[in-house]
C-alpha cells in the first residue's frame, strides 16, 4: 500500500513538473493568446511556419490571427503574426526608446518603402500597394489612430539578463518571420505574372484573382513592460507600459549590400493587456476591409497591369 502511495506522489510531482516546464516554455501563453483570438472572431493557426532567410531553417510561428474579405474572386487578409514569450516574474522586459520622431505612416513603414501612400501605384510590392492606398482612403476618414506609435523603441532587454536575452530574440525572430511572409507573397505573384504571360487567348481582367496578404508583427510576454528614455533634463526616467513599439531594420542588406534598408516596427503586449489590445485590432482591421472603393481601385489596377502592362516593376 504504501509503495501504490509513493508512485502516486511521484507521478503528482512529475505532473507538477512537466506544467511548470510548459509554462516556463510559454507554451500555455500560445494557448492563451490563440484563445483570445478565437474569441474575438479571428480565424487563428498554430500551425504556420516561414524559413528563416538567413539559415534557410524552417521555424514555426506561435500564433497567426487573421480576418478577411473577399471581393470578388480576389481576397484581402490582415494577418498578426504572433510571437509568444515567458518572461519571469524578476525579469521584465524594457523597451529603450529614441527621441527622434516618426512619420504618421511609419506603422506601415516595412510596407511603404519609403514611399508616401499618395504615390500607391509606386511601391514596389502587391502587398504596399494595396497597404499605401488602404492608408490613403483611411486617412481621409480620420482611421489611422490604433495604429499611430506614441513612442519609438530602438532597443528592447530583459532586465537584469546577463546571457540569453530572450526579448532581443523575440523582436528578431518575429521580424524574420514578417519579412518571409513579404517574400513569398511577391514570389507567389510574379509566379502568377508569368504564368499569365504563357496564355494566349484573351481574357477580361475581372477573370484575375489576387490573394493580398498584409502582415503586422506582434510580441505578446506574460510578465511587465518597460520603456526607459532620457529626459529634458538629461535624467533617465522609467516607466511601466501596457504596450510598446521597437522598430526592427529588415535583413535583406545583409545578403543584398545594394537594397535598402526597411524598418519594421513590432508591436510588443503584454498578456494583462491583450483584451484591449485584440478589441482594438478587430475594429481596426475590420475598418481597413471597410475601405471598398480602395480596395477595388487597387484590384482593377492590378488586373488591368496585367492585361496592358506600362508599369516596370523593381521587385
Amino acid at each position: 500500500m504504501t509503495e501504490k502511495f509513493q508512485k502516486s506522489d511521484n507521478n503528482q510531482k512529475l505532473s507538477t513538473q512537466v506544467k511548470n516546464w510548459v509554462e516556463e516554455q510559454g507554451y500555455s501563453l500560445e494557448m492563451r493568446v490563440a484563445k483570445k483570438f478565437q474569441e474575438s472572431g479571428f480565424t487563428v493557426s498554430q500551425f504556420e511556419h516561414f524559413v528563416d532567410q538567413e539559415s534557410h531553417s524552417v521555424r514555426p510561428v506561435d500564433v497567426v490571427a487573421t480576418l478577411s474579405q473577399d471581393f470578388g474572386n480576389c481576397r484581402v487578409a490582415i494577418r498578426l503574426f504572433t510571437e509568444c514569450k515567458y518572461s519571469a516574474k524578476d525579469k521584465p522586459w524594457v523597451i529603450i526608446v529614441t527621441s527622434d520622431k516618426f512619420d504618421k505612416y511609419s506603422f506601415f513603414s516595412r510596407m511603404l518603402k519609403g514611399v508616401h501612400p499618395s504615390n500607391w501605384a509606386m511601391v514596389n510590392s502587391l502587398q504596399g500597394r494595396m497597404t499605401a492606398r488602404l492608408i490613403q482612403s483611411m486617412e481621409r476618414n480620420y482611421g489611422l489612430d490604433a495604429f499611430s506609435i506614441k513612442n519609438s523603441g530602438y532597443a528592447v532587454a530583459e532586465a537584469f539578463k546577463t546571457q540569453g536575452d530572450h526579448a532581443y530574440e523575440a523582436i528578431a525572430q518575429i521580424g524574420k518571420c514578417v519579412e518571409a511572409h513579404d517574400n513569398e507573397a511577391e514570389d507567389i505573384y510574379r509566379t502568377m505574372l508569368q504564368n499569365w504571360e504563357q496564355i494566349d487567348f484573351q481574357i477580361s481582367p475581372s477573370q484575375l484573382g489576387f490573394f493580398f496578404s498584409i502582415a503586422f508583427p506582434i510580441v505578446v510576454i506574460n510578465g511587465q513592460l518597460f520603456e526607459s528614455y532620457l529626459n529634458e533634463d538629461n535624467v533617465v526616467e522609467v516607466s511601466e507600459i501596457e504596450n510598446g513599439t521597437v522598430f526592427v531594420p529588415d535583413r535583406r542588406h545583409e545578403t543584398n549590400p545594394h537594397s535598402e534598408i526597411n524598418l519594421s516596427p513590432v508591436t510588443i503586449v503584454t498578456e494583462k493587456y491583450l483584451d484591449n489590445y485584440v478589441a482594438s485590432m478587430k475594429a481596426a482591421i475590420e475598418s481597413i476591409l471597410l475601405q471598398t472603393e480602395a480596395i477595388q481601385e487597387v484590384i482593377s489596377y492590378e488586373q488591368e497591369q496585367i492585361i496592358n502592362p506600362h508599369r516596370e516593376d523593381d521587385f
